[in-house]
């Protein structure tokens, strides 16, 4: 289980916009270091059809009570540090998502306020800091934006290939062989090809169906059309 987690927000509409994101990357539980008022019309109409989140919604006094049950805890800032300011050196939402799978328990991903972000003594309490990599001209991202960021590495990650998964046969190498050969056919059919070119077509033209994930019926399709 992973859990979103939000210190102190103040503004309804990042946190209606919030669980919108987290429904749309598989994430369920929204737990809230704040007060209850945050979630009123204006998040409710930012979550469109993520109502739910906000209802089941869990709410906290304080940092420590938020995480007090979670066996691993994230935070996330946009100032990052270095050799002076070790505690702040981050790891990026795309190295996350390669780790994250692997850690068993619960898990929590830590996101501060919209005006100072989390403390140092806040992030002192977690076990790994992530920052996404972000123009030095405007460094810090909006709140709900920098979620949807993380939760979309991480769902990536889980899934894959899979949500592309359509039930389309992928080609098979006798698929492409008889594909590539009835283009052959097709080019040394066309006159107006010059000869010294028609080679060279054949070359990249395999090349290119050899690179290429087509599935059974698009190379189907190809060959009806050069038949």
């Amino acid at each position: 289980m992973i859990s979103v987690i939000l210190v102190n927000p103040k503004y309804s509409g990042n946190v209606g916009s919030i669980a919108r994101v987290m429904m749309n990357f598989g994430f369920e539980e929204l737990r809230i270091v704040g007060d209850k008022n945050i979630i009123n019309n204006e998040a409710y109409m930012m979550a469109v059809h993520a109502r739910e989140i906000l209802d089941n919604a869990k709410f906290y006094k304080t940092f420590d009570e938020a995480i007090k049950d979670l066996d691993f805890i994230i935070a996330t800032s946009g100032a990052r540090g270095g050799d002076r300011n070790l505690k702040r050196v981050p790891i990026t939402p795309k190295e996350l998502a390669d780790k994250i799978l692997e850690v068993k328990g619960n898990i929590g991903i830590v996101f501060g306020r919209e005006d100072d972000g989390l403390r140092n003594d806040e992030i002192d309490k977690c076990d790994l800091l992530v920052s996404i990599p972000t123009s030095e001209k405007y460094p810090i991202m909006n709140l709900s934006h920098a979620v949807a960021v993380i939760l979309y590495e991480i769902y990536a990650k889980k899934v894959e290939n899979k949500f592309l998964d359509v039930n389309m046969r992928e080609a098979s190498k006798e698929d492409k062989e008889l594909l590539i050969r009835k283009f052959n056919e097709f080019i040394d059919k066309n006159e107006k090809i010059p000869e010294h070119k028609k080679e060279l077509c054949k070359i990249i033209f395999k090349r290119l169906v050899n690179r290429a994930f087509i599935s059974g019926k698009e190379a189907w399709t190809l060959m009806s059309a050069f038949k």
